[in-house]
């Protein structure tokens, strides 16, 4: 936001020279980290920070990373304090920036970027908060380093079901989208996709012409994050009621999105799809119901709508809500109430005693017993479509509820 909205850790008057000139392992002064690393031995992939890193990189205590189509990786270090739970988190994001959409026109083949990335010996840094890294920054400045990175912050990486996610008048809001996206264009779209940063430019300069964008900015990383999150809605509660993005941008929302400025609308559609890719984890001390539907009596469901996968952590006994779109659905071992909704799904409870919930009569659904999976078709398709249901115990229609042993028979 502001000032930060190119977010890489260089002083701004290194900016303008490494936006042409990256920092590169020729440079004497430039900084990045082995290329093999190894995190297999690690059952979430992060493990600590190797004795045999620069000195520079000691201040953090763990690393993980993706490795790019070309092999090499893509590094993530971590501070202490920020939860290793932000970090899986933050490595999905990434994974879903750069994950190919086949038949879009920007995102259908992502290789080149992710590649551009690994090339640079892009970082992207976690820090627990503004002084760990203005500190960190400082130092690497008195001492003449160069990296090419993008830092993220912990109060800034906001997880599915905890407080600030939930919060229904005023939810925090999740900068992760935002800076990973930072990350992605300044080390791999402006290296790699010419097309796209073209397209990014035009409709940047038609914005400012319609007075549709208010920054007095000559570039396209705060307008591509604008359009980004107005597309998914993460705007739409309107928090300053004022009916723009902190008077930087009109849009607020998907439909305003597509009225007001139909070239950002299209350019966020054919790069990142419809709706988030990875699987969005609950977190184990979430009490409640969570749905991927929208309920305009629930703010969060702004950005939850995008979601298509879910599974709930823990172990209280919460419920999970599905949308329209084809889900994948998971308990945790609690006992869950699964309400799956439209389109085809895959439900599974988990550990527990676990309903799933249907909008109908059960006399207008056929059950199938398909290899020890309880497969429940609506004949009215267009409401909860077809369910594959797995580690169920209970189906609760509108006029009855039955075990799923019952199904067996």
């Amino acid at each position: 936001m502001g000032n930060r909205q190119i977010k890489i850790i260089f002083p701004i008057y290194l900016l303008i020279v490494l936006l042409v000139f990256p920092c590169s392992a020729e440079d004497s002064n430039f900084k990045s980290l082995p290329n093999d690393i190894d995190i297999s031995k690690s059952s979430n992939g992060i493990v600590m920070m190797p004795n045999n890193v620069d000195k520079i990189f000691k201040d953090f205590d763990r690393y993980t990373k993706i490795n790019a189509p070309n092999g090499k990786p893509i590094h993530i270090v971590v501070e202490p304090g920020y939860s290793d739970r932000q970090v899986i988190y933050a490595r999905k994001v990434l994974i879903n920036h750069l994950t190919n959409l086949p038949g879009t026109k920007y995102g259908h083949d992502k290789t080149t970027i992710a590649n551009a990335m690994a090339n640079n010996q892009s970082i992207l840094f976690l820090f627990k908060d503004t002084k760990s890294f203005r500190g960190w920054f400082r130092n690497i400045e008195r001492k003449g380093f160069e990296v090419n990175g993008q830092d993220l912050r912990a109060y800034e990486t906001i997880l599915e079901g905890t407080d600030g996610y939930m919060a229904q008048n005023n939810p925090t809001r999740d900068a992760s989208y935002e800076e990973i996206m930072h990350f992605v264009q300044q080390w791999g779209i402006e290296q790699a996709h010419p097309t796209l940063s073209q397209d990014l430019f035009d409709a940047f300069w038609d914005a400012r012409a319609k007075n549709i964008y208010l920054l007095d900015y000559d570039e396209t990383h705060e307008y591509f994050i604008c359009g980004f999150e107005a597309y998914y809605d993460m705007w739409a509660h309107d928090p300053e009621n004022d009916g723009t993005r902190e008077d930087e941008y009109i849009p607020i929302s998907n439909a305003s999105l597509k009225v007001y400025d139909p070239k950002m609308y299209n350019i966020v559609e054919e790069y990142m799809g419809k709706h988030w890719l990875y699987m969005a984890e609950v977190v184990d001390e979430f009490d409640g119901t969570f749905s991927l539907l929208k309920e305009e009596q629930k703010t969060y469901t702004n950005k939850s709508q995008y979601l298509r996968k879910a599974a709930l952590s823990g172990i209280n006994n919460n419920d999970l809500t599905g949308n329209k779109f084809d889900n994948s659905l998971f308990g945790n071992s609690g006992n869950n109430n699964i309400k799956p909704l439209g389109g085809f799904d895959i439900v599974d409870g988990g550990p527990g005693d676990d309903t799933a919930i249907f909008m109908g009569k059960k006399s207008e659904y056929i059950l199938r017993n398909q290899d020890g999976r309880i497969i429940v078709d609506d004949i009215n398709y267009w409401r909860d479509g077809q369910n594959i249901l797995i580690n169920m115990e209970k189906l609760k229609f509108l006029d009855k509820t039955i075990n799923v042993t019952d199904t067996r028979k």
